[in-house]
């Protein structure tokens, strides 16, 4: 689906553009980062992972507060970077998506196992995430 069609089916929706917001949320994205690095410490792998995407989540809806867009959807967080930031850098983006279905097969899937590298690597990814959304939004993180 493209960014029109996730816009038609509600999955995007117009919103009043925010920085405010947009601050707000890389401030949570900062708060889910410092819990995954907490948790890793405990050996607790899957909530790990869980907490360093929802910090890559949250730097993401950063970007569309800016843009004055509200999402309904993950897999649409995604496609409006992909489509509308490519400039983040397709890097990103593609990691982006990969921990994106890394949290979902996590959170639903009867057989996903989160080694401790997994779990670093996510980490690594949402620490150099949020870093970079600050950047970009020169909002610093």
């Amino acid at each position: 689906m493209n960014v029109d069609e996730l816009f038609e089916k509600g999955l995007l929706k117009k919103v009043v553009p925010s920085k405010e917001r947009a601050k707000k949320s890389l401030k949570v994205a900062r708060k889910y980062l410092d819990e995954a690095e907490t948790i890793l410490n405990v050996r607790a792998y899957n909530a790990a992972v869980m907490s360093a995407y929802a910090s890559v989540f949250h730097s993401a809806r950063a970007i569309l507060f800016v843009d004055g867009v509200g999402e309904r959807s993950h897999y649409a967080v995604g496609r409006y970077l992909s489509e509308k930031h490519a400039d983040l850098g397709t890097k990103w983006i593609n990691a982006f998506h990969l921990y994106r279905r890394l949290r979902h097969a996590t959170a639903y899937g009867l057989d996903t196992t989160v080694e401790k590298e997994d779990a670093e690597k996510a980490i690594v990814f949402a620490r150099g995430f949020l870093e970079k959304v600050g950047n970009y939004l020169k909002m610093g993180s």
